[in-house]
This record gives C-alpha cells, structure tokens and sequence, in this order.
C-alpha cells in the first residue's frame, strides 16, 4: 500500500461519520433532559470534537498510521484520556433517564472493576504484534481499532466523571484515587516493554522512511516512554481534582444522589447524626463543641439617687 505524504490530512469517512454520531447523541441526551447542559456542557462538547479532529483528520494521524509508532501513541493518549473525559463532562447531570430503564449489560458495563479490566484489555489486544501489523495495513481496520480505544476509555472515565444522575453507589472520592493509580500499573508496564526491547516490534514501521531523524528502534523507544510517563498526564490531571475536592469537602467525596439529578459535591455529614461521647468528660466541653455557652456576669450597675434627695447644707 503507498504511503501518502507525511503532511496529508486524513479526510477518513468513517470516523466522520463517528464524529458526526458522537454530535447526534449527545444532542439527543441533552434534549431529552430536564434541565439542558449549558453553556459548560457545550464548550466540553466542542473541545472533545476539536482534539478528535486533531487525533483522526490531521497530518498527526497520517504520521501514526504510516510513519511513527511514536505517533501513534500519541494520537492514542488523546482518544483515551481527555477526549472521553471531555464527553462526559459535556453530558448533563440529569439526563431524565430513569436508573433502572438502562439495560444491566450497560450498567454493569461501567463498573468500575469491568471498566478497568476493559480499558487496559482493549488497549493490550490492539496492540499485540500481529493485530497491529493488520490494522496498519487495512484502514478500516485501523479505524475500528480507533472505535473501539475511545468505547473502552468512555467505559473508564464513566466512575470518575459520574455523568447523568450518577448511582447511589458511586465510587467514593478516596476510590477514585486508588481506582486511578491501578489504572496506570498495566499502562507503566506495556510502555517499559516497548521501550525495552531489543527489537522492532511493529515491521509496517520499520519498512518505512525515517523522518526527523528518527529510526525505527528510537522511534519505539520514545513511544514506549510516552506510554509509561505521557499517558499519566490525563489520569494524574483527574487524581489532582478529586484529591483537591476531598480537601475542600471534608468528606469522603461521594456523589449524592438523593435530591435527584445528582450534584458533583461530595456528601456533606449529617447534624443529626449520632457523635459517640467518651465518658469522664465534663459537660461544659460538650455545651463548648455544640456552641452552647453561658453569658458572662454582667457588671453591677451604678444606684442612681434622684435629684434633690439627701441632706442639704443650710
């Protein structure tokens, strides 16, 4: 197959048209629901468009499909990490879905333990030798492969962002952080494998030009490094946030669902909720901490005698 110039743009149909559906949903979602996305959830949407239109139509895919692994990876790191972040994001937080019209393959689908199992499954099995080397040589192959990295990151995303009425059972915010670093233990591990080997892993890179300066095994070699190191950036970025809301909430970060439409805030404690009391304290601590305090004595007022009263001097 020959090779277009390293400056083409890819002007795929396919993944226009997949961009053209991603557009078609979420307009339906936000129709559909109570209250619409707002000015936020738009920006969101435009944003996720513009980096998959950097990712898929730009000369950077014709570079990942014909040229760079290194490339490749890099269009990778966008399809899986802010552009499905920015598409939930975008969703509104009540969608007027009722929880239990959606489909349990669905629901169970966005668990997180099914999520991570499918985001790193999804982004190993592509990316064996012989898969690779097919996709690279059929482009409605490759295109299926770009399909199916951004389902599988839309699945992993879904515990962190919480869009549309999250459940009652969302992840805490102290899950999130540990749901986010075991994300990125199998991502370490397959960048260091890359960037390790002794030999080129993907021929279809090898056979071709050098650009940059770049041979075949430096080429890999950066590309395994973007793995292990570049792809936290999205994962990290989200860590931060939900990190920072733990500290400003004081709580465990928890979505709330109960008034409906389910806020971002995490759940704020009770006042009416039982608080165990050591025994041997005295009261006056309790009436302290519940800001029940006595007024100080106030100072004796002066007596005042009337005018004229008392004795005069003759």
């Amino acid at each position: 197959m020959a090779r277009p110039p390293a400056t083409a743009l890819n002007v795929d149909p396919l993944l226009l048209g997949l961009m053209a559906l991603v557009v078609a949903a979420w307009l339906g979602v936000s129709r559909r629901a109570p209250e619409p996305a707002g000015r936020r959830g738009s920006l969101a949407l435009a944003a996720a468009v513009l980096l998959l239109g950097v990712s898929w139509m730009s000369p950077l895919a014709t570079l990942a499909q014909h040229y760079l692994l290194a490339a490749h990876l890099m269009q990778v790191l966008i399809v899986m990490g802010p552009v499905p972040a920015l598409l939930l994001l975008s969703l509104p937080r009540d969608a007027g879905i009722p929880a239990r019209s959606i489909p349990l393959p669905l629901r169970l689908a966005v668990h997180p333990i099914v999520a991570i199992i499918a985001v790193n499954a999804g982004f190993i099995v592509w990316h064996v030798t012989p898969a690779y080397d097919a996709a690279l040589a059929h482009s409605w192959l490759y295109d299926l492969m770009q399909t199916t990295l951004l389902l599988v990151s839309l699945l992993f995303w879904w515990p962190i962002v919480t869009p549309c009425s999250p459940p009652g059972r969302a992840l805490s915010g102290f899950g999130k952080l540990g749901y986010i670093v075991l994300a990125t233990i199998p991502q370490t591990l397959g960048g260091l494998i890359v960037a390790l080997a002794g030999h080129v892993l993907y021929p279809g890179y090898g056979s071709g030009p050098e650009l940059v300066g770049l041979d075949a095994m430096t080429d890999q070699q950066v590309a395994g490094a973007s793995i292990a190191l570049v792809s936290k950036i999205a994962l990290f970025a989200a860590f931060w946030v939900v990190f920072m809301n733990l500290l400003n909430s004081g709580s465990d970060g928890r979505e709330d669902d109960g008034g409906g439409g389910g806020g971002g805030g995490g759940s704020s404690p009770r006042l009416d909720a039982p608080r165990p009391r050591p025994s041997g304290l005295p009261r006056w601590l309790d009436d302290v901490g519940d800001g029940r305090t006595t007024d100080e004595p106030s100072a004796p007022r002066p007596v005042r005698v009337p005018v004229g009263s008392g004795s005069r001097q003759a």
